[in-house]
Order: structure tokens, then sequence, then C-alpha cells
């Protein structure tokens, strides 16, 4: 079987940021739009971007502003209605309404996206590693996890055990591919 075709996208959003995305299959199949977690890049949904093109559907990841291949904002608009707005941009450009599956930060990016601009510029929503209503406790814990190391890692083997500290319920990674 002929793997589907993949692409880089690119997507200038104002104030001199630039979204990159890998988009796999066909333009004219149904968008499914993946954004990602914070800290995570586009690379952790190609493996089901790949699924998804394979299934008919035009899957496309996204790399969120400062995330991976993306720009960083240089006045440092991190905040969830900027991700959501950078959406919108992404939005415009397909042919029709993108089902979104959204991780986490790009659950909540979804979620805050839906009340801004309505949910009928999407085909659908899929959460994933978040609920339609957050516990101030546990996002506080997460924020002060994610900025813990701001100096970041030597190494995937030191990202993967500060996950595996954080998360003691699940089993370390041995995989640090995606």
């Amino acid at each position: 079987m002929t793997p589907p075709p993949e692409r880089i996208l690119h997507f200038d959003v104002g104030d001199a940021i630039r979204l990159v995305a890998t988009a796999v299959g066909r333009e004219q199949d149904p968008p499914v739009l993946l954004l990602h977690g914070g800290g995570q890049t586009r690379q952790s949904w190609l493996g089901t971007a790949r699924r998804l093109a394979r299934a008919g559907r035009y899957a496309v990841a996204l790399d969120l502003r400062g995330h991976g291949e993306s720009s960083w904002a240089p006045d440092g608009a991190y905040r969830v209605a900027n991700f959501a707005a950078d959406l919108m941009h992404v939005i415009e450009t397909l042919e029709q309404p993108p089902v979104i599956v959204g991780a986490s930060l790009g659950g909540v990016t979804t979620l805050l996206f839906t009340e801004l601009y309505g949910e009928h510029h999407l085909g659908g929503v899929v959460l994933v590693d978040i609920a339609p209503s957050l516990e101030p406790e546990g996002a506080r814990r997460i924020a002060d996890w994610m900025t813990s190391r701001s100096d970041g890692f030597e190494s995937l083997e030191e990202v993967a055990d500060a996950i595996a500290e954080y998360t003691p319920q699940r089993r370390r990674a041995r995989n640090l591919a995606g």
C-alpha cells in the first residue's frame, strides 16, 4: 500500500509568528486537525495522522506557537486566547470545518476557540487528557511542573524520568521516539 502523501505547511498568523504543520493525506478528504499538549510538538501526532490519512481523512498535525518548529511570540503572548486566534487562522485555510483532536493544552485551546468563535467552525471535537471544566488546583500543579524546568533537559532520558516521577501511576516509556 502506498503511504499517504505528507507535506509541511506554514501559516503566518500575524505578529511575526509562523506556525508549522505536517499535513498527511489528500486535501479534499474530511479534515482532522491534531493539537498537541503543552511542551509537546506535532511529532506526537504523526503516527495518528498517518493512520487517519489511510482511513480517508486529511490530517494536519500543528505545532502551536512557541512549540516545535513554530515561531516564538516576540511579545511573550502565550495565553490560550492567542492559541485560539492562531487556530482560527489555520481553520480558515481548510476547505471544510475540521474535527479537532486536542490533547491537554490543545484541548483547552479548542474549548476556548468554541467560546470565542463558535462551534459552527468545527466538524467535531475530541478532547484528550482534558475535561470540559478545570479544577484550579490541578491546573496549578500542571503549570508548576511545566515551568519547573525552564532551563530544559540534557536528554530524552531525563525528560522521561521527569515525566515518570510526575506520573508515578504510569509505566515509564521505553521508546522515546514519540
